[in-house]
């Protein structure tokens, strides 16, 4: 099964514009969505979710989403841009995540089968149930 882009060939990226053109255009035109999309050339996974969010969110359903993705705390160490209550934010909600983390009373040491649990009290064991 071949997921995404074919080798050597760059992942498509459509404006938030684009979609809302392939959507129009679509709902203009006489086709089924699986034959309009073999025309335009598009995945029909993807509009289908485009179309699915056109119709539940209206335009802004079309909006990119990368913002909303990947590690939220990395912008403690590289956002500059960060104003001060941003970053005590961000702080706070590591912090958070921290101490629930602790609360489960172990940390886990190694990787893979030298995977140790470790609990508050220095006692260790090794489970593959936890």
């Amino acid at each position: 099964m071949h997921v995404g882009a074919p080798k050597g060939k760059k992942h498509r990226v459509f404006s938030q514009e684009e979609k809302i053109g392939y959507i129009e255009a679509f709902l203009k035109s006489h086709k089924s969505g699986r034959q309009y999309a073999k025309d335009a050339g598009l995945d029909y996974g993807c509009f289908c979710r485009w179309l699915k969010a056109y119709h539940e969110e209206g335009r802004d359903g079309l909006a990119s989403h990368r913002n909303r993705c990947g590690n939220r705390y990395a912008a403690l160490h590289t956002s500059k841009n960060l104003d001060e209550l941003g970053q005590l934010q961000l702080r706070m909600a590591k912090v958070e995540a921290d101490i629930a983390r602790l609360k489960k009373e172990y940390q886990v040491k190694g990787s893979g089968s030298q995977k140790e649990f470790v609990t508050g009290s220095g006692k260790s064991f090794r489970s593959s149930k936890i």
